[in-house]
C-alpha cells in the first residue's frame, strides 16, 4: 500500500507535467463543500440529497465535484480528473488563481475541513478537505500549509 507522501507525490508528478512553467509546489484533493454529507443524506432522502448536493455546487462556484489541487510560486490551478485504481488522470485546468492576494480560511467539521478561497478582488468559494481513514487523512496537508490557510 502506498503512503500518503508516495501519493502526493504521484500527484505532484502528473501535475507537473501539465504545468510547464513553473515548478508545482504541493497538491491535494478537494471536494465541492457538503459532498460526504450529500452521499450519506442521499440514502436517507434523495430530495434532500439533491438540495443539499446543488447548494455545494453553488458554493465552489461550479467546480467539479472533486478537483486536484496545485500550488506554484504564483497560481492555484484546479484541475478536474477522474480515478483510475490507485492512481489518477487529469482531465484538464478548470480554473486558475493568482497567488498575489489570495487568502485561506480552515473551519474544521465532523467529516471534512472547510476551505474558503478568497481573490484579491473578494470573490470567493468554498470546497472540502475530505477526513480519510487513517494515514490519508494527511493528504492535503502539504497543500494547505504551502497556501499558507488559516483556521
Amino acid at each position: 500500500m502506498k503512503s500518503v507522501e508516495q501519493y502526493a507525490a504521484e500527484y505532484r508528478d502528473k501535475v507537473q507535467l501539465e504545468v510547464h512553467d513553473e515548478q508545482v509546489l504541493a497538491v491535494g484533493v478537494l471536494s465541492r463543500p457538503g459532498s460526504l454529507g450529500s452521499v450519506a443524506l442521499m440514502k436517507v432522502s434523495p430530495l434532500a440529497g439533491l438540495i443539499k448536493s446543488h447548494s455545494g455546487k453553488s458554493a465552489s462556484a461550479d467546480l467539479p465535484p472533486n478537483v486536484v489541487v496545485a500550488a506554484t510560486a504564483t497560481r492555484v490551478l484546479f484541475f478536474a480528473f477522474k480515478p483510475k485504481m490507485t492512481s489518477i488522470v487529469l482531465k484538464g485546468l478548470v480554473r486558475a488563481l493568482p497567488r498575489a492576494g489570495l487568502q485561506l480560511t480552515t473551519e474544521s467539521g465532523s467529516l471534512a475541513t472547510r476551505v474558503t478561497f478568497v481573490s484579491a478582488d473578494g470573490s470567493s468559494f468554498q470546497l472540502d478537505s475530505n477526513r480519510s481513514i487513517g494515514q490519508y487523512q494527511r493528504l492535503n496537508d502539504g497543500l494547505l500549509a504551502t497556501l499558507g490557510a488559516t483556521a
